[in-house]
């Protein structure tokens, strides 16, 4: 099933989050033909930052991400449009920044964030403005994961009902994150989204896809029959796995 028009090369594609996640997804989405990036983000380049977040120099610390982000792809892809918001993407906000959105890549270390862009995709299904092809990636210490949100698969509260207490959870921060790591998860998930944007299935979609060590582990996800997203398709009746 495609899920994105076939000229899915000039359409807006969303990248939320311009860090380790976010650098290598733009990169590789701009390689695979995008002509129209949005970034989204927040936040400045910081020194403890350059490690993993291999396209800042550190001439950039102290500049906003999305920004140093937009000038390194103009420098590289000719005729890249790049659309820079320096903005943190909530319930309040995401409406604006993803309603044009073709597809969104979602690559912040903020779980609420995760959640917000699952939202907007899953309204989209039901007719809405916004993206209807997405994908959500995380990562830590030496492991990552994405899943990819199409119509005909499931969503992101299918797996994960709520966000979960911020104290519970480790982030980059806490817990560290080897550069290599978000290198690859950013890129492979980027991937993912270009594959269904073509038309072309990926093994992310409607499944969650484990990566540490090298080692590839898929778990598929299945439309939960009491998760808000069966109301953009009334089909929905299976129960969400053991």
């Amino acid at each position: 099933m495609t899920t994105a028009p076939a000229d899915w090369r000039d359409r807006v594609i969303a990248v939320v989050g311009c860090g380790g996640l976010g650098v290598p997804a733009a990169w590789t989405l701009a390689l695979a033909g995008a002509r129209q990036l949005r970034l989204i983000d927040d936040d400045v380049v910081e020194l403890s930052n350059l490690h993993r977040q291999v396209r800042y120099r550190e001439a950039d610390v102290g500049a906003p991400k999305a920004a140093c982000l937009a000038a390194a792809l103009q420098r590289r892809f000719s005729g890249l449009q790049v659309d820079v918001r320096r903005a943190r993407l909530t319930a309040a906000s995401a409406p604006a920044l993803l309603a044009d959105a073709a597809a969104v890549f979602e690559g912040s270390d903020d779980a609420v964030c995760k959640f917000e862009v699952n939202d907007r995709v899953v309204a989209a299904w039901a007719g809405g403005p916004g993206p209807r092809v997405g994908v959500i990636a995380a990562a830590v210490a030496r492991r990552g994961q994405w899943m990819v949100l199409t119509p005909a698969g499931a969503c992101y509260r299918c797996l994960f009902e709520a966000p979960p207490p911020p104290e519970s959870l480790a982030t980059c921060e806490t817990a560290g994150v080897l550069g290599p790591v978000v290198g690859h998860v950013g890129a492979a998930a980027a991937r993912a989204l270009v594959a269904e944007l073509m038309g072309r299935p990926d093994p992310a979609r409607s499944a969650l896809v484990r990566w540490e060590a090298g080692a590839y582990r898929r778990t598929e996800v299945r439309p939960a029959s009491d998760c808000g997203c069966g109301v953009a398709r009334p089909t929905f009746g299976l129960r969400r796995p053991d």
